[in-house]
């Protein structure tokens, strides 16, 4: 249940070990990687949103936070701040708490500066990531029970990677039609993953009560080694997406499958901040 959890904390609210080899010729998914400008759904309202992870939606195991304002200066930036925990059964197994920050530009939507901390029974580790326009710098810094901090660098050289938060919000700056494909370069921690996503349809799906409309999408997640190959999840079976289907396409529900059932992370409040 650990690996399903951490990989749901790093698709919703709540993504290079060293420098990365680079091949001479660049490989098949990088040409694959959309770059299209951001679409008409680029804005969004201050908000503060609410999720609750669980498995089979019947065992309560975290919750976590995520409020989106702009800046007061004249930056034109928003600034995403989310903090969560694990909770009931699954936190005497696996306690952990973190908090992330991420600022993106407004216009463009590219990612300026993510920050993660985060914290086990064992370890505390903190990431910073800066986005320049031909790569990522990554500082990683690690400290073990009982056992000095350690520091270190790395980066990966590619000019469209995002951080949680912008991935979002370019995800949701487009039309969506059926059928449409999206894909991106997300990190969000220090290892920059490819997620593959592709609208399935529109329905209507009922979620803590409430029954949204609602556009679904499925998602694959794969890890970007050091030789630029993908490595996939063969425990994760599937997962998918739900956004809301009206002008401000709120991510409502992650489901990832495994072999013993399904874990999720569900919206359970949404405030407007403005």
């Amino acid at each position: 249940m650990n690996i399903a959890l951490s990989s749901v904390l790093t698709v919703l609210s709540a993504w290079t070990l060293s420098a990365f080899a680079q091949s001479p010729e660049p490989p098949s998914w990088m040409d694959g990687v959309t770059r299209v400008p951001p679409g008409g759904y680029a804005d969004l309202r201050p908000v503060k949103l609410g999720y609750t992870l669980s498995w089979n939606n019947r065992v309560n195991a975290g919750k976590f936070q995520i409020s989106v304002t702009e800046s007061k200066d004249s930056s034109g930036q928003f600034i995403g701040d989310a903090s969560g925990k694990s909770s009931g059964f699954a936190r005497i197994l696996w306690p952990y708490d973190f908090r992330a920050r991420s600022i993106i530009y407004k216009q463009s939507l590219r990612p300026v500066v993510f920050q993660l901390r985060e914290k086990d029974r064992n370890a505390t580790n903190s990431y910073d990531i800066i986005f320049e326009s031909d790569g990522q710098v990554y500082t990683t810094t690690a400290q073990k029970k009982n056992e000095k901090a350690v520091t270190a660098s790395s980066g990966f050289n590619f000019d469209f990677g995002q951080d949680v938060l912008s991935s979002t919000f370019y995800l949701r700056s487009h039309s969506l039609d059926n059928g449409e494909k999206i894909s991106m370069v997300v990190t969000p921690f220090n290892r920059p993953y490819l997620a593959e996503l592709k609208v399935m349809g529109r329905e209507s799906r009922r979620i803590k009560g409430k029954t949204y409309s609602t556009i679904r999408l499925d998602v694959r997640v794969g890890k970007i080694n050091t030789d630029l190959s993908i490595k996939t999840y063969d425990r994760i079976k599937q997962t998918t997406l739900w956004i809301s289907d009206d002008d401000y396409r709120i991510p409502l529900e992650l489901q990832s499958q495994i072999s013993v059932g399904f874990v999720s992370a569900r919206l359970t409040h949404q405030e407007w901040l403005d």
